[in-house]
């Protein structure tokens, strides 16, 4: 049983974005996120109609972290201020070290890197302040946009869930990948390196 904290909530920063705490005024915005077709094929959520359900998911959420259950961060973008999706992470096990990381963003900012930006934040903090040894994505079969993503971060791909969420009346088979501690302070010293060489 995690215990409850009252610690202030992490911001992390990127080199286009700043990660914060979700705030009922992002309702609007992340409701646009949440209700958009492209990114709902492939999440296992029954669509939102209403604007109140996208702020009761936005408490929800909001609640990991005091919770010490996960945490999951607003995407801001740092020149135009637009929310422009969350991710995080949840399923937190301490005993064990590993949690779930999840993530949307709006259609709008697609294929410009943004999300492995956001991802590699998170997954700094997964991993250090977490304390995490393993992180872990689940992926609904054939989203290979996500799958690319994650592979970009240094996700394996370790195979297939077989009906493994129920989601809009049927259910779905889901991907599992997984990154470890070690493979991420490799990856870490390889973009470091490269930094480096450029300088």
């Amino acid at each position: 049983m995690n215990e409850k904290h009252d610690l202030p909530f992490p911001i992390l920063q990127t080199p286009r974005l700043t990660l914060e705490e979700l705030l009922e005024t992002h309702a609007e915005a992340l409701h646009a996120v949440w209700t958009d077709p492209k990114v709902l094929e492939y999440l296992v959520l029954d669509p939102f109609t209403e604007l109140e359900q996208s702020r009761e998911m936005i408490d929800i959420l909001r609640g990991l972290f005091p919770a010490s259950e996960g945490i999951r961060w607003a995407l801001i973008h740092k020149i135009s201020g637009d929310v422009l999706g969350t991710c995080g992470l949840h399923k937190w096990d301490k005993e064990h070290h590993r949690a779930e990381i999840g993530y949307e963003l709006t259609s709008q900012a697609w294929r410009q890197g943004l999300m492995s930006e956001a991802l590699e934040a998170a997954l700094d903090y997964a991993f250090t302040s977490m304390e995490c040894n393993r992180v872990e994505a689940l992926v609904t079969l054939g989203n290979e946009g996500s799958r690319g993503i994650l592979e970009k971060t240094g996700f394996t791909l370790e195979g297939t869930l077989r009906q493994y969420e129920w989601a809009r009346g049927k259910f779905q088979d889901q991907w599992i990948f997984s990154l470890l501690r070690e493979e991420w302070g490799e990856k870490s010293v390889r973009i470091h390196n490269r930094g480096n060489q450029s300088t």
